[in-house]
């Protein structure tokens, strides 16, 4: 019976390279030619403020172009007792619940970024703004909510591509501390 599963684990050993290089890598989504470029990380901030700002129930083919296929969209919710807790969302479930918020307006701009990034990876700290001006005049223009977005990217090669966001919008007893801030 040793034999067996020292067979079986010597096996699983060997057959696990063959099977994973059997098994095709998830594809990227191909930008369409509408989409603006993510060749730079600036870029990338730039196109995910674009996808995320105007009707909430847009054409979304932008915004899902900017992520890989297992990307992670995860806002932290802040109980009423301070509780926070992650939603975990795929960008199909972002999509789907922004989209319920109909034709509301709303315009997000990256305020203050600070990137790290090496190789092919890289981390955006960013402090966020959305509105609901593009031009952010008062009095529609007002500043509608504020928090830190962190960012994970790859890059393919040609493109930067969005790997996970986590965020936190800003709360009183929270407020996003003035190193943040421009």
């Amino acid at each position: 019976m040793r034999r067996l599963s020292l067979f079986l684990a010597l096996a699983a050993v060997l057959i696990a390279p063959a099977l994973r290089a059997q098994t095709p890598a998830p594809q990227l989504a191909a930008p369409t030619s509408t989409c603006p470029s993510t060749a730079t990380l600036d870029q990338l901030v730039t196109a995910i403020d674009a996808a995320v700002s105007g009707p909430a129930n847009q054409d979304r083919t932008c915004f899902r172009a900017l992520f890989t296929p297992d990307a992670r969209l995860i806002p932290i919710r802040i109980a009423a007792d301070g509780t926070a807790t992650p939603v975990v969302l795929n960008v199909d479930g972002w999509v789907s619940a922004v989209a319920k918020n109909g034709g509301m307006v709303f315009y997000e701009k990256q305020i203050n970024v600070r990137s790290e990034s090496w190789a092919h990876i890289a981390h955006l700290w960013s402090t966020y703004e959305t509105r609901t001006t593009s031009d952010g005049k008062p009095p529609e223009g007002k500043v509608m909510d504020r928090g830190i977005n962190s960012i994970q990217a790859v890059y393919d090669g040609k493109q930067w591509h969005v790997i996970q966001i986590i965020w936190q919008a800003e709360k009183t007893q929270d407020p996003v501390p003035a190193k943040y801030l421009p």
